[in-house]
């Protein structure tokens, strides 16, 4: 019976201790995405027919070995041929702040596609047509990553990182 007893109190207190836990990363995620909107009074509105994509990223310890890519994207009714956005992404500073922001111009009118003959079968298929990656951005938690697109274009990122095992040379 006192085994048992003080089993249910050690496995108690480690449960508490673990929710404490949870409680306070929480709050550090809560307190740096307080912080980080606290700097988008600096980035200007959207325009008329464009929307402003904001993402926060998750402070990590090794940031300065991630890379974020912005992806461009939009699904559309398609034949069998190729399709890909313009290469429009163009990296901006917020004047007198010197923040970094993107903006994207093109429209999907100006899509580059193959030519290929397509039987009437493969007409009208749902395909995401993508922007090329134009370049790999530095990862910084510290500043959102601020995009301006046309309003009928989706708008994400990517995480790029290395492979954990790294090759000695022999």
């Amino acid at each position: 019976m006192k085994r048992t007893l003080t089993t249910a109190v050690i496995s108690a207190l480690l449960l508490s201790a673990c929710a404490t836990q949870q409680n306070s990363t929480d709050d550090m995620k809560t307190s740096h995405i307080a912080k980080v909107q606290s700097e988008m009074k600096a980035y200007p509105e959207a325009g008329e027919g464009m929307t402003r994509h904001t993402f926060i990223l998750e402070p990590l310890d090794n940031e300065n070995e991630r890379l974020v890519e912005i992806v461009i994207s939009k699904t559309l009714k398609l034949d069998c041929n190729h399709y890909m956005l313009a290469d429009a992404l163009v990296k901006k500073d917020v004047e007198g702040w010197g923040y970094p922001y993107y903006r994207y111009d093109a429209n999907i009118e100006y899509m580059v596609g193959t030519l290929m003959a397509c039987p009437e079968e493969q007409a009208n298929q749902d395909k995401t047509v993508r922007a090329p990656r134009s370049e790999l951005y530095r990862y910084n938690s510290k500043l959102p990553i601020v995009v301006y697109a046309p309003e009928n274009l989706d708008v994400s990122y990517r995480v790029w990182q290395p492979e954990v095992t790294v090759a000695a040379d022999k």
